[in-house]
């Protein structure tokens, strides 16, 4: 079983390397052509809708099916597999069909589009619609291979897809070549192809019965009864994030235009790729704080809580900051001096993740507690303070009054779970600030000084040699930070010489 959640856990490592990939070498060629890199953020954004297109039923769905499968009843599993895929497929065949009806008139997303732009747009939302059913075969088989803990049979397929479409840039971009349909027609295909790869390995390497699959893609009330209270629980969480991290894009794109989202997109994509590399690194810690909560070990709970505050500190607060105080180097060395628009917004976006050492152990604490309401009472806060707040302050601040409420309302949200989670463990603002806080304050100084004293010196222009430069720079500032966090923590230093010592009889006494 550990055999399994390491190759789990390596492969989607790859797989955020490989995103990375995508940022620092798609990006580039995409952003060359600012008001078709707008139009092309929008219509992907209209695909992340896909992902919450389920209402829940794919994650009730995952959890009753590996229920089943624990219990070696694969007849049930698969049926279970079969209903929700059948439920997901309703709403994506809605999703069909709106993005087909706003094919024949793009200007409904995207004001002042020139003839052109708008031919580009109509092609690009016609594929959207006619791939969509790819999205519905890669969530049933994430599903079948998650219930075994077998993920990373499906993570290889989608590496090599994103190799493939990260390679193919070079074919579609290049000087006096912006094949903006060409480039996301290929990129549909590999993902279409991918999933065709998933289902013969489901055949071949779990011997799953797809006939029995296919006689049970139809709507059963029993099922229905028994996955719907787990799945409609969280639609209220689903709508909150789609009114908060997906609405901005569409809400710029009809108010100002294309340009307006490429500019404000630099940011936008720089936080989603944090986001996922933070949701690796956080997502171990869930089964580890249900287990304390099952065995209602509050003390121990309450240590390691603290203990995963101390340890991911450095690993995000140290890396956000680096980027925020040198994000001008950042915009140029990576889409050029055409976003020197964009470094105030990047700058601002990137600070929200400086809160995430609390916001997600937090809110996975609260989570392990099944303190609901209060997840819902959040969740409902962050779109409310970000609209409100741009609805009061856009018209003198214009497209940086998205970013600077993104900010915001990350900053209390992560208040709110810091004060919640005080209240869960009995954890005093004093011992949170004289354990956690101070240890960090002179490694930040030290961060803080030493990017003010490169930056100037590192080397600018828009190159892939000028931006792995910066990266470099940026690590070794991050890592710095990390040494200085190390002598000024006990607790980071206790944890770290105690992983050394789990590691060594494995290192040299083989």
């Amino acid at each position: 079983m550990l055999g399994k959640y390491i190759k789990i856990y390596l492969w989607q490592f790859i797989s955020i390397l490989l995103n990375f990939g995508t940022l620092f070498v798609v990006t580039p060629f995409l952003s060359s052509n600012r008001s078709l890199f707008g139009i092309y953020t929008i219509i992907v954004s209209l695909n992340i809708f896909l992902s919450y297109a389920d209402f829940g039923f794919i994650s009730a769905g995952l959890k009753y099916a590996s229920e089943s499968y624990a219990r070696n009843d694969r007849e049930e599993e698969v049926k279970i597999v079969g209903f929700v895929a059948f439920i997901f497929t309703v709403f994506v065949g809605l999703f069909m069909v709106m993005m087909l009806g706003i094919s024949l008139h793009p200007e409904m997303i995207v004001n002042g589009l020139k003839p052109d732009e708008t031919k580009i747009a109509r092609a690009l939302l016609v594929m959207l619609a006619l791939f969509s059913p790819t999205f519905i075969l890669q969530r049933m088989l994430q599903v079948i291979f998650a219930v075994r803990l077998e993920d990373y049979h499906f993570q290889r397929l989608l590496i090599v897809a994103n190799v493939c479409k990260i390679a193919s840039t070079f074919y579609f971009f290049h000087p006096g070549n912006y094949s903006l349909v060409g480039y996301f027609l290929f990129t549909q295909l590999c993902n279409a192809v991918a999933m065709l790869a998933g289902i013969w390995q489901v055949k071949k390497r779990l011997h799953y019965d797809l006939g029995l699959l296919l006689r049970s893609f139809k709507y059963s009330k029993e099922l229905f009864d028994k996955t719907k209270k787990l799945a409609f629980s969280s639609v209220i969480l689903t709508v909150c994030w789609i009114l908060y991290y997906q609405l901005d894009p569409f809400v710029i794109g009809k108010m100002i235009g294309a340009e307006a989202v490429a500019v404000y997109a630099i940011g936008l994509t720089m936080i989603t790729y944090i986001r996922s590399l933070f949701g690796i690194l956080f997502s171990p810690f869930t089964a580890r704080f249900n287990h304390y909560v099952g065995a209602n070990d509050i003390e121990g709970l309450k240590k390691v809580f603290v203990n995963v505050l101390v340890i991911t500190l450095p690993l995000t607060v140290f890396p956000v900051i680096c980027l925020a105080l040198t994000s001008g180097t950042l915009v140029m060395n990576w889409v050029g001096p055409g976003y020197m628009s964009s470094v105030y917004i990047t700058q601002l976006l990137i600070l929200c993740y400086l809160f995430s050492f609390i916001s997600s152990p937090a809110g996975i604490l609260i989570m392990a507690y099944e303190r609901v309401k209060m997840i819902y009472y959040t969740s409902a806060m962050l779109p409310v303070i970000f609209w409100v707040g741009v609805a009061t302050t856009y018209s003198f601040w214009g497209l940086t009054s998205f970013a600077v409420f993104k900010l915001v309302s990350f900053f209390l949200a992560a208040l709110a779970y810091f004060l919640m989670s005080c209240q869960i463990l009995h954890i005093s603002i004093g011992s949170f600030v004289k354990k956690i806080l101070l240890p960090a304050v002179l490694p930040i100084l030290v961060i803080v000084g030493a990017c003010l004293l490169v930056r100037s010196h590192i080397p600018v222009g828009h190159s892939k040699i000028n931006l792995f430069w910066y990266l470099v720079v940026i690590g070794v500032i991050s890592m710095l930070g990390l040494v200085v966090y190390y002598i000024t923590s006990g607790i980071f230093r206790q944890y770290v010489l105690g992983m050394l010592q789990q590691l060594r009889p494995k290192l040299f006494y083989k």
